[in-house]
């Protein structure tokens, strides 16, 4: 078994929806592994113990690591930003790989080349819930999933492929991209559509959401599933790509002010529904090539 073991010891901090997952996931492929589990929650690191999701609990970032080990930094994007400086000098020359989980790379990924040049590599897994804590973790979250990665300049290769080997043996589809053109995209396909569904419901706050919710299709399902993400989560995130995301946003108007005038010209918007249909077309060949 120990001969499949791309790493000995797998160390999570933060022991959320994705964190947990990632534990949950190695623990179910890799019997042998030994994971660590960090957090500031005690309860969390309580409830990871009971479930055997981790071997060893920390509420703290522990003072040395051992060799053969990879440290995946899954707290939100604030934290993850001081964390990685923090365990830097911690790890820094050993045979271990650091890599997050956060939905901006750009500046996580300034950090890590100069702090950790060699051993860090900057992740994103395209998958989650719109609840977050590790009691809504499971081994399953990353199937058939991309997991993005963002390499830079001075990435070890060798690394690389451990970190994409593994992500694999979790069941994710990794797939390297810039961290720029990493964060451009997101605010387009995931982070506009998050925003989206806030922007909709409060419209429908406003708008005696009682007697409304009575009478929803399906079509509103979607959105509210969005909806229901945390702040604490996605407040972050929104913060740290704004720039991307107000043009996403500015676009999305200009798109809104088109559209307007045409609602009352009879056939005006069959084009907007023509590429909207290819579109979708296109999403589900490419899902279906996978």
């Amino acid at each position: 078994m120990e001969g499949d073991l791309p790493f000995k010891h797998l160390t999570v901090i933060g022991l959320g929806l994705i964190g947990g997952s990632i534990a949950m996931a190695a623990r179910e492929r890799f019997p042998d592994i030994h994971i660590q589990g960090v957090d500031p929650n005690a309860e969390t690191l309580q409830y990871a113990l009971k479930h055997q999701v981790i071997d060893q609990a920390s509420l703290t970032l522990p003072e040395q690591f051992e060799d053969r080990h990879l440290i995946v930094i899954a707290c939100h994007l604030t934290p993850s930003l001081s964390v990685l400086p923090e365990l830097a000098p911690k790890v820094a020359g050993q045979n271990i790989l650091v890599t997050d989980i956060g939905s901006c790379k750009a500046e996580i990924t300034a950090i890590g080349q100069n702090v950790l040049p060699e051993q860090f590599i900057a992740g994103h897994p395209m998958a989650g819930k719109e609840f977050s804590g590790i009691e809504h973790a499971t081994p399953l979250l990353f199937a058939g999933k991309s997991y993005l990665l963002c390499p830079h300049s001075q990435t070890d290769p060798h690394r690389l492929e451990t970190l994409k080997g593994f992500i694999s043996s979790l069941g994710g589809i990794p797939k390297l991209i810039d961290a720029e053109k990493h964060d451009r995209y997101m605010a387009y396909v995931s982070h506009l559509p998050q925003l989206y569904s806030v922007l909709l419901t409060n419209v429908l706050y406003r708008n005696e959401p009682g007697h409304l919710m009575a009478y929803h299709g399906a079509g509103l399902d979607d959105q509210l599933r969005l909806a229901a993400s945390p702040h604490n989560m996605w407040g972050d995130i929104l913060l740290h790509n704004s720039d991307n995301l107000i043009k996403a946003l500015s676009e999305l108007r200009e798109v809104i002010d088109e559209a307007v005038p045409l609602l009352k010209q009879p056939g005006a918007l069959e084009p907007w529904f023509t590429r909207a249909n290819e579109i979708h077309r296109q999403f589900q060949a490419m899902r279906a090539n996978r």
